[in-house]
C-alpha cells in the first residue's frame, strides 16, 4: 500500500502548484480550508438521491436560493452543477425544448464549451465578430438574430481576456426576437457583484438563464458550479420521471456528488468580495508592470482578472516559451492573440515582481536573455 501512495506522491511532484505563485495560466486556484471540510464531510453523497441524503437537497434549495438572491432573482431556480461547461450546455438545452428552435447566435470569443454544446444538441451555431473592444458586437448580433433563433449567448468576463459581453443590449435583442439570453459568467460571476457592477444578470429583462464557478473566484474545490433559470416552467420540459428514485429529475448528470453542495453553500456563506477585488487591483498593477517593459502592450486595460500582453517583434510562441524556461505556466488568449495571465487568489505581490524582473529578462531587458542564452 505504501508503494502505491509513494507513486501518486511521485507523480504530484511534478505539478507547479498554485502555492508556487508561479501559475498564472489558471482560472482556478486553492480552494478555502473551511470548503474543504465542508466538501469532505459530505464526500460519499449522492445529490440524486433525496431519500438516501435528504440534507443534500436541502442545502441545494438554499444555494439556489441565496445565489438568485446574489443574482438579482430570489425566484430563480436551478442546482449545482460540475461548472460552466455543463451550465452551458444545460442552459441551451432547455432553449431549444422551450422555444422549439435550432439556432444559437454568440460571440467569438464565447467559451469553447458552446461550440461542443451546439454540436452534442444539433443546434446551428452562429457566430458574431467583436467590436474594437472585443465585446460582441450587437449590430451584428441584431442582424443575425431571427425567428429561428433559440438563444443568444454573452458572457460575463471572457475566458480570454476576462471582458464583459455588452448583455443589457443583447438583452433587448432577445426580448424583441422572442428568444432566451443565456449569461456565461463563469469567471465573472462571483466577482461583478464585489465589484459594484450592475446591468449584467437577472436584473436585466431579458436574461434567461446564467452559470457561475464556485470553483474559480468562490474558493470550492473543482468541480462546483451552479446554473439558474429564470423561470422553474421551463425546467418542466426536460424533467424525466425515474421510478427508483421515486420521483423527477431534471439535472443533466445523473449521480452527483453531494460534496460539491455542501462546498457551494459554505462557499456563498463565507464570500465577502475581498479576494476578488484584491485580485483585480492585482491584475492592474501588474499590467502597468507590463505596460512599461519596452516592447511590450497590452492588448486591452484588464476589466477583471486577466491581463493579456504582447510584444512588438518576438511571437507569443517563442515569449511563452522563454517564460516556460523560466519557470512560469502562462497561456495565449486567442481573440487577439497575446501572452494571457489570470492574477487568482494564490498570487502575492512578490509573485508579480518575480515574474516582471523573469519577463524583463526574456525580452532583452536587463541583459541575461533567455535562460539558456
Amino acid at each position: 500500500m505504501k508503494e502505491y501512495f509513494r507513486y501518486l506522491e511521485e507523480k504530484r511532484k511534478k505539478d507547479p502548484g498554485y502555492r508556487s505563485g508561479r501559475v498564472f495560466s489558471s482560472m482556478c486556484t486553492l480552494p478555502r480550508k473551511e470548503v474543504v471540510k465542508a466538501y469532505l464531510r459530505f464526500l460519499e453523497t449522492n445529490a440524486l438521491d433525496p431519500r438516501v441524503f435528504p440534507s443534500v437537497g436541502e442545502l441545494e434549495e438554499e444555494v439556489v436560493r441565496e445565489a438568485g438572491k446574489f443574482f438579482s432573482h430570489e425566484g430563480a431556480c436551478g442546482y449545482v452543477t460540475s461548472g460552466g461547461t455543463e451550465g452551458n450546455l444545460m442552459a441551451l438545452w432547455v432553449a431549444r425544448e422551450v422555444t422549439g428552435r435550432r439556432k444559437v447566435v454568440a460571440p467569438l470569443s464565447a467559451h469553447y464549451s458552446i461550440r461542443k454544446a451546439c454540436s452534442l444538441l444539433g443546434l446551428k451555431l452562429v457566430q458574431v465578430g467583436l467590436g474594437r473592444d472585443y465585446r460582441a458586437d450587437v449590430e451584428e448580433v441584431e442582424e443575425k438574430t431571427d425567428g429561428k433563433t433559440a438563444a443568444l449567448v454573452a458572457t460575463a468576463g471572457t475566458a480570454s481576456l476576462g471582458v464583459v459581453d455588452p448583455i443589457g443590449e443583447m438583452a433587448e435583442v432577445a426580448v424583441r426576437r422572442g428568444c432566451f439570453l443565456h449569461v456565461d459568467a463563469s469567471l465573472g460571476g462571483f466577482m461583478l457583484p464585489f465589484l459594484g457592477r450592475k446591468g449584467w444578470d437577472f436584473g436585466v429583462e431579458g436574461v434567461s438563464s446564467l452559470t457561475a464557478d464556485f470553483h474559480k473566484m468562490g474558493g470550492a474545490p473543482i468541480p462546483c458550479g451552479i446554473l439558474l433559470f429564470r423561470e422553474r416552467k421551463w425546467l418542466g420540459e426536460v424533467e424525466e420521471e425515474v421510478s427508483y428514485l421515486g420521483g423527477k429529475t431534471f439535472t443533466l448528470l445523473g449521480t452527483r456528488p453531494g460534496a460539491s453542495v455542501a462546498a457551494a453553500w459554505m462557499a456563498l456563506k463565507l464570500m465577502d468580495g475581498r479576494e476578488a477585488r484584491r485580485c483585480v487591483e492585482l491584475a492592474k498593477e501588474l499590467a502597468r508592470g507590463i505596460g512599461r517593459v519596452e516592447g511590450l502592450s497590452l492588448v486591452v486595460e484588464p476589466e477583471l482578472n486577466v491581463v493579456v500582453f504582447r510584444h512588438e517583434k518576438l511571437s507569443c510562441a517563442e515569449l511563452e516559451g522563454r517564460l516556460r524556461e523560466r519557470g512560469w505556466v502562462v497561456s495565449r488568449s486567442d481573440f487577439p492573440e497575446g501572452i494571457r495571465l489570470v492574477v487568482m487568489p494564490h498570487h502575492r505581490p512578490s509573485h508579480l515582481a518575480s515574474f516582471l524582473k523573469d519577463l524583463r529578462i526574456c525580452v532583452g531587458e536587463g541583459g541575461g536573455g533567455p535562460r539558456g542564452n
